[in-house]
């Protein structure tokens, strides 16, 4: 269903992973997708998720404070954030009770579910889970790895001639 004229767009929430690849120079396929949906209206992250984005940056990628401190400020400019407080802590432990995921991965799901988002963006988690009936795990990627991995296929069928 379309949103109506001068409504709001409806609002998505992305995994620190999605915003790594929005990054990315090595991965071109990833690297669009994540930047097409950090520019799109009704992006959501968290305190969290810029957190461990600055700690990805830093460690594993070994930038510079300075570089690392200016992705993520782009990321905090494009995007709404939702401050991770105490009511998300907790129904990050109720997320993670019912549906068996790490805190951290609960708590990105609680913030989701906080800002009102429908769907989660997230390579790690569970592709096509509904959490509490109201948000959907998906990854952005997905879809362009399962047409890359099918096989090529005529429409017409050959008959086989038997002996």
């Amino acid at each position: 269903m379309p949103a109506e004229r001068g409504a709001p767009p409806p609002a998505f929430f992305l995994d620190t992973n999605v915003l790594v690849y929005s990054f990315s120079e090595t991965d071109i396929a990833r690297g669009e997708t994540g930047r097409a949906l950090v520019e799109a209206d009704g992006a959501w992250v968290s305190t969290q998720v810029l957190s461990e984005l600055a700690n990805v940056l830093t460690r594993r990628f070994r930038a510079p404070a300075q570089e690392a401190k200016r992705r993520v400020m782009s990321i905090a400019a494009n995007c709404e954030v939702i401050v991770v407080s105490p009511p998300i802590v907790f129904d990050a432990l109720r997320i993670m009770e019912k549906f068996g995921y790490g805190f951290f991965d609960s708590q990105i799901i609680a913030a989701a579910l906080a800002c009102g988002a429908s769907v989660l963006y997230s390579e790690d988690l569970h592709h096509g889970q509904t959490v509490d009936g109201k948000l959907s795990i998906r990854s952005p990627f997905r879809l362009r790895a399962e047409q890359r991995a099918k096989p090529y296929r005529t429409t017409k069928r050959r008959a086989v001639a038997r002996a």
